[in-house]
Protein backbone atom coordinates (compact mmCIF):
# COMPACT_ATOMS: atom_id res chain seq x y z
CA UNK A 1 0.00 0.00 0.00
CA UNK A 2 1.58 3.15 -1.12
CA UNK A 3 1.16 6.37 1.56
CA UNK A 4 1.02 9.60 -0.55
CA UNK A 5 3.30 11.36 2.36
CA UNK A 6 6.20 9.29 1.95
CA UNK A 7 6.33 10.21 -2.04
CA UNK A 8 10.08 10.31 -3.08
CA UNK A 9 11.59 7.95 -0.16
CA UNK A 10 12.00 4.49 -1.42
CA UNK A 11 13.37 1.10 0.20
CA UNK A 12 15.26 -1.90 -0.65
CA UNK A 13 13.73 -5.51 -0.72
CA UNK A 14 16.58 -7.02 0.69
CA UNK A 15 16.27 -3.95 3.67
CA UNK A 16 12.68 -4.96 4.25
CA UNK A 17 13.21 -8.67 3.95
CA UNK A 18 16.22 -8.26 6.86
CA UNK A 19 13.50 -6.40 8.91
CA UNK A 20 11.05 -9.10 8.95
CA UNK A 21 13.92 -11.09 9.31
CA UNK A 22 15.22 -9.60 12.66
CA UNK A 23 11.66 -8.22 14.13
CA UNK A 24 10.16 -11.72 13.25
CA UNK A 25 12.37 -14.42 13.81
CA UNK A 26 10.63 -16.47 16.54
CA UNK A 27 7.32 -16.52 14.44
CA UNK A 28 8.77 -17.56 10.93
CA UNK A 29 11.10 -20.09 13.03
CA UNK A 30 7.63 -21.25 14.22
CA UNK A 31 7.17 -25.14 12.90
CA UNK A 32 3.72 -25.41 13.54
CA UNK A 33 2.13 -23.17 10.24
CA UNK A 34 -1.19 -22.31 11.86
CA UNK A 35 -0.01 -20.95 14.87
CA UNK A 36 3.16 -19.30 12.22
CA UNK A 37 0.16 -17.70 10.86
CA UNK A 38 -1.06 -16.53 14.13
CA UNK A 39 1.69 -15.05 15.11
CA UNK A 40 2.60 -13.12 12.07
CA UNK A 41 -0.76 -11.86 11.59
CA UNK A 42 -0.69 -10.96 15.11
CA UNK A 43 3.17 -8.63 14.18
CA UNK A 44 1.45 -7.41 11.47
CA UNK A 45 -1.45 -5.83 12.85
CA UNK A 46 1.35 -4.58 15.33
CA UNK A 47 3.42 -2.88 12.94
CA UNK A 48 0.49 -1.74 11.56
CA UNK A 49 -0.51 0.06 14.72
CA UNK A 50 3.82 1.11 14.26
CA UNK A 51 2.74 3.00 11.25
CA UNK A 52 0.17 4.84 12.12
CA UNK A 53 2.50 5.58 15.16
CA UNK A 54 5.12 6.94 12.94
CA UNK A 55 2.76 8.99 10.89
CA UNK A 56 1.32 10.52 14.51
CA UNK A 57 5.16 11.21 15.01
CA UNK A 58 5.71 12.67 11.98
CA UNK A 59 2.55 14.93 11.77
CA UNK A 60 3.61 16.54 15.73
CA UNK A 61 7.03 17.52 14.32
CA UNK A 62 5.62 18.99 11.64
CA UNK A 63 3.31 21.29 13.77
CA UNK A 64 6.19 21.88 15.45
CA UNK A 65 7.96 23.45 12.45
CA UNK A 66 4.51 25.29 11.86
CA UNK A 67 4.12 26.45 15.31
CA UNK A 68 7.76 27.88 15.04
CA UNK A 69 6.79 30.20 12.22
CA UNK A 70 7.74 27.95 9.29
CA UNK A 71 5.37 28.93 6.77
CA UNK A 72 3.04 25.77 5.39
CA UNK A 73 3.85 26.34 2.06
CA UNK A 74 7.45 26.26 2.92
CA UNK A 75 7.21 22.77 5.20
CA UNK A 76 5.35 21.29 1.97
CA UNK A 77 8.44 22.16 -0.01
CA UNK A 78 11.21 21.59 2.52
CA UNK A 79 9.79 17.74 3.45
CA UNK A 80 9.16 16.65 0.47
CA UNK A 81 5.41 16.48 1.07
CA UNK A 82 4.77 18.78 -2.06
CA UNK A 83 1.21 20.30 -1.02
CA UNK A 84 0.23 22.16 1.73
CA UNK A 85 -2.78 19.50 2.06
CA UNK A 86 -0.08 16.39 2.75
CA UNK A 87 1.25 18.77 5.38
CA UNK A 88 -2.21 19.82 6.70
CA UNK A 89 -3.20 15.99 6.52
CA UNK A 90 -0.57 14.94 8.83
CA UNK A 91 -0.53 17.50 11.28
CA UNK A 92 -4.09 16.54 11.67
CA UNK A 93 -3.66 12.58 12.44
CA UNK A 94 -1.46 14.06 14.76
CA UNK A 95 -3.93 15.50 15.94
CA UNK A 96 -2.06 18.94 16.63
CA UNK A 97 -4.69 20.84 14.23
CA UNK A 98 -5.64 23.04 17.08
CA UNK A 99 -2.15 23.94 18.49
CA UNK A 100 -1.19 25.08 14.90
CA UNK A 101 -4.23 27.26 14.89
CA UNK A 102 -4.23 28.50 17.88
CA UNK A 103 -0.34 29.50 16.65
CA UNK A 104 -1.46 31.47 13.70
CA UNK A 105 -3.62 33.33 15.84
CA UNK A 106 -2.53 36.73 16.10
CA UNK A 107 -1.97 37.64 19.97
CA UNK A 108 -3.48 40.91 21.23
CA UNK A 109 -0.58 43.08 21.61
CA UNK A 110 0.34 42.85 25.72
CA UNK A 111 1.16 46.48 27.14
CA UNK A 112 4.40 46.78 28.12
CA UNK A 113 5.15 47.56 32.21
CA UNK A 114 5.90 50.45 32.91
CA UNK A 115 9.12 51.46 33.71
CA UNK A 116 11.12 51.90 36.66
CA UNK A 117 12.32 55.48 37.88
CA UNK A 118 15.85 55.87 36.99
CA UNK A 119 18.31 55.27 39.43
CA UNK A 120 19.05 57.94 42.09
CA UNK A 121 22.98 58.93 42.33
CA UNK A 122 24.66 58.46 45.40
CA UNK A 123 28.10 60.33 46.36
CA UNK A 124 30.55 57.92 47.22
CA UNK A 125 30.91 58.47 51.39
CA UNK A 126 32.65 55.29 52.02
CA UNK A 127 29.37 53.93 54.00
CA UNK A 128 26.21 53.14 52.32
CA UNK A 129 22.90 53.82 53.25
CA UNK A 130 19.79 53.91 51.95
CA UNK A 131 17.94 56.63 50.32
CA UNK A 132 14.32 57.24 51.36
CA UNK A 133 13.39 56.29 47.69
CA UNK A 134 15.49 53.03 47.89
CA UNK A 135 14.00 52.08 51.51
CA UNK A 136 10.51 52.88 49.81
CA UNK A 137 10.88 50.43 46.82
CA UNK A 138 12.45 47.51 49.42
CA UNK A 139 9.62 48.04 51.08
CA UNK A 140 10.89 49.34 54.31
CA UNK A 141 8.72 51.95 56.74
CA UNK A 142 10.55 55.74 55.97
CA UNK A 143 13.87 56.16 58.13
CA UNK A 144 13.41 58.13 61.08
CA UNK A 145 15.75 59.27 63.61
CA UNK A 146 16.99 56.68 66.55
CA UNK A 147 16.92 59.11 69.38
CA UNK A 148 20.10 58.36 71.31
CA UNK A 149 20.11 57.59 75.22
CA UNK A 150 22.03 59.73 77.01
CA UNK A 151 25.10 59.21 78.89
CA UNK A 152 24.43 57.95 82.15
CA UNK A 153 26.05 60.82 84.64
CA UNK A 154 27.90 59.35 87.05
CA UNK A 155 27.81 60.47 90.45
CA UNK A 156 30.73 60.35 93.05
CA UNK A 157 29.97 59.20 96.37
CA UNK A 158 30.89 61.13 98.72
CA UNK A 159 33.36 60.77 100.78
CA UNK A 160 32.07 59.01 104.51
Amino acid sequence: MSDPTTEGYTVATEEVEAMVRNLCAYALGEPDPLQRYADLTYQQVLFDGIVTALQRERGRALADLVVSGVPVADVAAKTNLATVPRVRKLISTAGQTERVKAAARPVKAVPAPPQPPEPVEIAATGKRMLTEAERVALGLPPAVPVPRARPVRRRRKAAA
